[in-house]
């Protein structure tokens, strides 16, 4: 967005997210009780760049929206509207809020003022598609999409690994085991913060795509590939890690020779699931991997269910979480709506 605009929506009561909106939005999240891996404050904190996130409390719901280059979206849908009048109500505000920033946005030409004027809404649980009968948005028309889903798993049959469908895991897990004894789990503190954030910058140098991203690229909502993600994810990473203790994330490193080689960082979500967010590993150790995620579940989790989110749709993750045989894919749809 321009910088007039950004001041429109603020004047139209949106607030940058801070660290310090943390037990506000997670308050609406716990409501929500989804367990959606996006539907947690971390995931949103390392998703925000300076003022390019915002909040509004509307009536009893909470709308948070991203606002990136002449495109401005909700991240969610507006958040406990649990029925299709406060749905409506909540959306019908946000269109106008929207209507208003664009119509005084005079860096605005009028062919790309009806553009941008067009939203999405994202991370909808299929749980509520029927919130989407009957609704009305005056000036626009919208589309439902099925969007990427997470991947789910009985936390028992992760740590089992029983049956032959797990075979090359505990393989793998064993022949870790053997080759490395000496290894050392430890959990993330203030104090490995700094050998972690080192650990993560050779990680990425040596495996960092071989096709260089332009800028533009990176803040191109409609841009899908793996050299963006590459990149955003390490930026999302090291927010993690930085605000690791005011965020309440859980996480464990291992070393081998005293030597960080891995880390694991991960967060309830509600009250049945615990989702992992990130795993990097140093993958010139066999089965190392496999060691950790299992470790660390033991260690950490209390659930019934572990969600480690989607594939972001790139074919080597899905077929690795495909091993994994999930209990279900958590389905997550979106509205994208057009200006008429």
């Amino acid at each position: 967005m321009s910088s007039q605009a950004t001041l429109r929506l603020i004047k139209n009561g949106f607030k940058p997210i801070a660290a310090e909106d943390k037990n506000l939005i997670s308050s609406f999240f716990k409501k929500e009780n989804s367990n959606f891996s996006d539907y947690s404050f971390s995931v949103l904190y390392a998703w925000s760049a300076y003022k390019t996130l915002f909040y509004k409390r509307f009536e009893d719901t909470l709308l948070i929206a991203r606002s990136l280059r002449g495109k401005t979206d909700l991240l969610y849908p507006p958040l406990c509207a649990d029925t299709k009048n406060s749905f409506n109500s909540a959306i019908n505000h946000y269109a106008s809020v929207l209507q208003d920033i664009y119509h005084n946005d005079q860096s605005k030409t009028p062919d790309i003022h009806k553009r941008n004027t067009s939203f999405k809404i994202l991370s909808i649980d299929e749980s509520k598609t029927d919130l989407f009968d009957d609704l009305k948005v005056p000036g626009f028309s919208f589309e439902v999409f099925e969007d990427l889903p997470d991947y789910v798993y009985d936390y028992q049959k992760l740590i089992d690994l029983s049956g032959k469908t797990y075979k090359n895991k505990r393989e793998n897990i064993n022949k870790f085991i053997r080759s490395y004894p000496n290894c050392s789990i430890e959990p993330i503190t203030p104090h490995n913060i700094p050998d972690l954030l080192k650990f993560l910058t050779q990680w990425y140098t040596e495996n960092k795509p071989q096709r260089t991203i332009h800028i533009s690229e990176l803040f191109d909502n409609n841009a899908f590939n793996f050299e963006k993600n590459f990149v955003l994810e390490s930026y999302q990473t090291r927010k993690l890690l930085r605000g690791f203790n005011k965020l309440e994330l859980t996480g464990d490193c291992i070393k081998i020779y005293s030597s960080i080689v891995g880390f694991i960082i991960g967060e309830r979500t509600n009250t049945d699931t615990f989702t992992v967010l990130i795993e990097k590993v140093n993958k010139d150790f066999f089965g190392l991997s496999q060691f950790l995620f299992r470790e660390f579940l033991i260690r950490n989790v209390k659930t019934e269910l572990v969600n480690t989110s989607d594939d972001s749709g790139m074919p080597g993750l899905k077929i690795m979480k495909e091993s994994y045989r999930p209990a279900y894919m958590k389905k997550r749809y979106f509205l994208n709506f057009f200006s008429h």
